[in-house]
């Protein structure tokens, strides 16, 4: 069940119990109160009962005592046949008498009326029953009337016989017995005196009266004592469940009833009301929510669309920095010639020096400009940024001055990344160089690192990258900081806060593609007054630290005597390369594009060693031309070269990662050595993809 349902049935639930509730107790009040008066009317009957009982047993039995007080006064304790006879016919009056008996003094029944009913109780010896003997022999001695307890009659059914000692001093005077049974005797008591009511009566546990067709007495019945002689019974007395005693009143139920409609009115409104507040708490979080993805699906488009800047602006510095290091090849390569062909004293040296110098500026710029377009040779291997930062950091006081304090915070945990050590370092110290220039009055600069996790949310400004562990580099700083339209603009080429010849406008856009290229993301804030962090997170790896050997010293350029086919579209970097091998000793066949050295090498049938070719070209693609060639003849070995840098041509798709490779503009020495190491090489065929387009 969802939570916002829970929310809404609480409030009514408990309204709707706690009224269910008051109804159940003030419902058990008004029971409560029916059984009492229930109780008060079944004790009032009970009562009444037993009064009537009670009184109608003696009347029952004054007959009898009357007869024997007679014969004690005027027959002197003397019963004939005669008088029996003639006194008994007067009890069949009486209602609930069966009959009579005259006992001798030896308990022997000498007389019975009527004759046609008892005549089989005559020289019945009643001493030998153990239920009336006792009651015989009380009623001579005490000489008052005796009741024996229940019996099973000769004339059939249950009753009781009543005693009647005739002479108290003479035990030859006998007793007068009459015989009473219980049903009779007992309906013709209560005919008619409690129509409303059941009622039964015990000897003992022996039931003598009345109850077995209703069943057993309800625990709530009352029960009353009924004293008759010498005998004590039990009477039971409770109400009739067709014809109740008392009045019942519906005023319970109706409670309950009208209580439970109460309570479920009551739960329908409340849950209305919570719904409708659960409804408008859910429709302002959902307004909320919206207001939340609108401004994050603004902000990923606003990210969208300086990524899709940044990428237009970098394709340009590609395309620019390729067309520009072909001018500087020529450049450069023909002032290495003039220089190599002076003297040592020639006062013209100085000049070309300098030629070469300024275009080594310019071949700096341009890698700065590949690296925005994340075009640049990289050199990636497995390494600790913790190591590096700690060994930039022995340059970092005398570049930040005594105003600056400098914090190291380094996690000593730090995971490892896959980087190229030495952009590494050139992204670090662009970074310090901007700290420090926005501290001119001093400040202090922290340099931190971290493991850090960047879920979906996090890189939701960079929808490239795939959530995962992370490593954190931040560099933080307590200068001027810079306000929101600076910081739209920090990552472009050549924009620079700096006054004019202070700097280029390159460094962070650098930093940019350096970070991008390596696969990981850099984010900024700051804000005017307040300082500027930098945080640049790279992919977490697990493999293990890899060493860097020194590089071994460079021997003289070799000299080969191969034939060499050298293919490219640009007349000037086509004359120079020949100019380059053809100083090393190899022999040089030119073509300007692919279709043209195909043509030579079928129609000529010149033997090549080693071709060399542009990589982007017109028409048929180095990468085609060297498969091509590998087909006609393969013997022949290829080495591409190209003014992108190795990473762009294979991200590009126009060469397989085994390839040979030598990047533009690149000296005679750079070329001698890289050819004589592929014609030196094993030969292996040129994998390369099929995918089209040029810059």
């Amino acid at each position: 069940m969802k939570k916002s349902l829970l929310d809404r049935l609480w409030l009514p639930a408990v309204l709707g119990l706690t009224t269910v509730v008051l109804s159940l107790v003030l419902l058990q009040r008004q029971l409560a109160q029916q059984q009492a008066e229930a109780a008060d009317a079944m004790r009032a009957q009970a009562q009444l009962v037993q009064n009537t009982i009670e009184s109608e047993l003696k009347s029952r039995i004054q007959p009898l005592e009357f007869l024997g007080r007679r014969w004690r006064e005027h027959n002197k304790g003397v019963v004939t046949a005669d008088d029996f006879d003639s006194d008994t016919v007067a009890l069949r009056g009486y209602p609930a008498y069966l009959g009579a008996e005259w006992v001798d003094s030896s308990l022997h029944v000498r007389r019975v009326a009527p004759t046609d009913a008892d005549v089989a109780q005559l020289g019945t010896d009643l001493g030998a029953d153990p239920r009336l003997s006792p009651v015989l022999h009380f009623a001579a001695d005490s000489g008052a009337v005796a009741v024996s307890h229940a019996v099973n009659l000769p004339q059939g059914g249950r009753g009781l016989l009543v005693c009647v000692p005739v002479n108290p001093d003479s035990k030859a005077g006998g007793y007068l017995v009459g015989v009473f049974r219980y049903q009779e005797l007992f309906n013709s008591i209560l005919h008619g005196a409690v129509p409303d009511y059941i009622v039964a009566v015990y000897d003992g546990d022996d039931e003598i009266y009345g109850a077995s067709a209703a069943g057993a007495p309800p625990k709530d019945s009352q029960a009353e004592p009924i004293q008759f002689e010498q005998l004590t019974l039990r009477l039971q007395v409770w109400p009739a469940v067709e014809a109740m005693a008392y009045p019942r009143s519906a005023l319970p139920q109706l409670t309950f009833v009208l209580g439970l409609v109460l309570a479920t009115w009551i739960t329908f409104a409340a849950y209305a009301a919570e719904t409708e507040r659960s409804r408008v708490k859910e429709v302002a979080a959902a307004n909320e929510e919206l207001k939340r993805e609108i401004a994050a699906r603004e902000q990923a488009e606003q990210a969208l669309l300086e990524a899709q800047k940044m990428e237009a602006v970098g394709r340009l510095a590609g395309g620019v920095a390729h067309d520009f290091n072909n001018l500087l090849m020529v450049v450069r390569g023909h002032a290495m010639l003039l220089l190599n062909r002076m003297s040592s004293d020639n006062p013209r040296r100085r000049e070309v020096s300098e030629i070469v110098r300024t275009t080594d500026q310019a071949s700096s710029l341009t890698r700065q400009l590949l690296a925005l377009g994340r075009k640049q040779v990289l050199k990636p291997r497995v390494l600790s940024l913790n190591t590096l930062v700690t060994q930039v950091s022995t340059l970092l006081p005398a570049v930040l001055g005594v105003n600056i304090d400098l914090v190291m915070d380094l996690d000593p945990g730090l995971g490892r990344v896959r980087a190229d050590s030495s952009q590494i370092e050139q992204i670090i110290m662009n970074l310090v160089f901007n700290a420090r220039d926005a501290m001119p009055r001093g400040g202090m600069l922290k340099i931190n690192t971290a493991n850090v996790t960047l879920n979906e949310s996090r890189l939701r400004t960079h929808p490239d990258l795939t959530p995962g562990p992370f490593v954190m580099l931040a560099v933080h700083d307590t200068g001027c900081g810079m306000d929101v339209e600076t910081q739209s603009h920090i990552f472009e080429p050549f924009f620079t806060t700096k006054d004019s010849g202070k700097g280029s406008g390159l460094g962070l856009a650098a930093v940019y593609g350096t970070v991008r290229q390596s696969g990981g993301c850099i984010n900024v804030a700051s804000r005017l007054g307040e300082g500027t962090s930098v945080e640049i997170y790279l992919p977490r790896v697990e493999e293990e630290i890899e060493t860097v050997e020194m590089p071994p010293e460079q021997p003289a350029p070799p000299v080969g005597v191969e034939t060499i086919l050298v293919v490219e579209d640009d007349d000037a970097v086509r004359r120079m390369t020949r100019e380059f091998l053809t100083i090393a000793g190899y022999t040089v066949v030119e073509a300007r594009s692919a279709a043209d050295a195909m043509n030579l090498l079928e129609t000529e049938k010149t033997p090549i060693d080693l071709l060399l070719t542009d990589v982007v070209m017109p028409g048929m693609k180095g990468s085609e031309l060297g498969q091509s060639l590998a087909k006609m003849d393969s013997s022949i070995r290829v080495l591409y070269m190209s003014a992108y840098t190795e990473d762009a041509v294979v991200s590009f798709g126009y060469l397989g990662s085994t390839a040979a490779f030598i990047e533009k503009p690149f000296s005679p020495d750079e070329l001698a050595r890289k050819v004589r190491e592929v014609l030196a090489s094993p030969k292996s065929v040129p994998r390369a993809s099929h995918a089209t387009g040029a810059s």
